[in-house]
């Protein structure tokens, strides 16, 4: 059961994980649902197109500091009204509850938590002074490197943070070693958000495929190469899925469920970009199937794997 203030947060600003996280089980559920709100603060302050880059980089480096426990500053009233939506300015509203939060975390969830939080935040702040030097929209993205760049700075670190909190919950040291595979399932699910989302970021001026050669706006090739390249990320993750004990089928979910969905908005992608969202019955029926088949490590792989095998109708 997920504590009420993460649970009403997350519905508002992370659908998707207010889904999964309460699948999690009691124990582990709150520390990663406080540490989801934490890292949507950060995004919010990524994403307000209201902020300059200044002020963006001033409120990061605010963010930075809180969670310093010596530096004994929360951002509570720098941070209100900031965000697009409604839930996100609740959420930022609601900055010094999810710190406090935080500090009372374990110290074996808060250590990962805090250090992921400093690595996205600090690594959107080198991206914001990059596409300032560069002249170009953030994230100043120029080739496929670059993505992976931002990718791991955004959702990568999310990985390495899940790894370490899901290893000292299952007082399982040897999961660590899995951590790359952890960083690689982060950033799948992430060039998953930027494939699904690009017609719609380009409308707003906004742009995280890179560029074709000679600077050119991204073409069907270079979304092509992308889209292969989530596919191949996710596939290293099932291993991360599969290295979790059977017997952790709530866990599992947790991280397969998103592969899974993954797959799906990549197959229609592929068939049609402006239509990659996938709707609320494959999510039902992919949470029943997954159910069945968490604690089988043969049957997790086969599904998974054949569920991110390209369309046999793309071209």
């Amino acid at each position: 059961m997920v504590d009420a203030f993460v649970a009403q947060h997350l519905q508002g600003v992370s659908r998707t994980y207010a889904i999964l996280i309460p699948m999690l089980p009691e124990g582990l559920a709150d520390p990663v649902g406080v540490a989801y709100l934490l890292m949507r603060m950060v995004d919010t302050l990524e994403d307000d197109p209201r902020l300059s880059p200044s002020e963006r980089l001033r409120h990061l480096s605010l963010l930075e500091a809180a969670l310093d426990a010596d530096a004994g500053c929360v951002p509570g009233r720098t941070l209100h009204g900031l965000g697009v939506s409604k839930d996100e300015r609740e959420l930022m509203h609601a900055a010094p509850e999810v710190f406090a939060r935080v500090d009372a975390l374990d110290p074996e969830y808060r250590a990962p938590v805090c250090a992921c939080a400093r690595a996205m935040s600090a690594g959107v702040r080198r991206l914001i002074v990059r596409s300032a030097e560069r002249r170009l929209p953030y994230p100043a993205v120029r080739d496929a490197a670059e993505l992976r760049e931002y990718c791991y700075y955004v959702a990568g670190v999310v990985g390495e943070m899940l790894c370490a909190v899901m290893a000292h919950f299952l007082r399982l040291p040897a999961l660590l070693r899995l951590q790359d595979v952890a960083v690689e399932l982060g950033i799948g699910l992430q060039l998953v958000n930027i494939l699904k989302d690009a017609l719609q970021d380009s409308q707003q001026g906004r742009r995280y495929l890179p560029l074709a050669a000679g600077g050119a706006v991204a073409h069907a090739e270079i979304y092509t190469a992308v889209l292969q390249e989530a596919r191949q990320s996710l596939r290293r993750g099932i291993e991360f899925v599969v290295a979790l004990p059977a017997s952790a089928r709530e866990l599992r979910s947790f991280c397969g469920l998103p592969i899974a969905w993954g797959a799906m908005t990549l197959a229609r992608a592929e068939r049609d970009a402006s239509a990659a969202k996938i709707d609320r019955e494959a999510v039902r029926t992919s949470i029943e199937h997954f159910r069945l088949i968490a604690g089988d490590d043969r049957a997790v792989r086969e599904w998974l794997g054949a569920m991110l095998r390209p369309s046999p109708v793309a071209t």
